[in-house]
């Protein structure tokens, strides 16, 4: 991104939609990247009782989990493409730059919340938000 994207509540609350699906679907990749892991650390379990040189389907595991990693770097990149940043995947936190009183502030919004209802200083984070007037 070249420019700052410096956004209206308006023009936030008009993302959310899509933005919400998003993080769905990094909840998904993120979940799914987590039960390859254990699938891909029983197979090596397995394997130490075994002795066989590669276990049986492991090298299909480990390009499956490296396929959704990249998926989901792909839908982190896809969220910074609207101008705004992937604060935590977990809470579902976005910020976006906005005005309040003049100044350049992130705007805060949570997966889950029905609108951008907070904001907080640039420097600051979710625990400092403050809730819009």
């Amino acid at each position: 991104m070249n420019q700052l994207k410096v956004f209206t509540l308006e023009e936030t609350n008009r993302l959310l939609p899509v933005l919400s699906g998003l993080i769905s679907d990094l909840h998904a990749k993120r979940d799914r990247v987590a039960d390859i892991e254990v699938e891909i650390d029983a197979l090596e379990l397995v394997n130490d009782h075994t002795g066989e040189a590669v276990p049986e389907g492991l090298e299909r595991l480990v390009e499956k989990h490296r396929e959704t990693i990249t998926e989901f770097y792909e839908v982190v990149e896809q969220i910074h493409s609207y101008g705004c940043f992937l604060k935590d995947v977990n809470l579902g936190l976005i910020d976006f730059y906005g005005m309040v009183d003049g100044q350049v502030v992130y705007l805060c919004w949570r997966f889950g919340e029905d609108r951008v209802g907070f904001w907080h200083e640039i420097g600051s984070g979710y625990t400092d938000r403050k809730p819009l007037i």
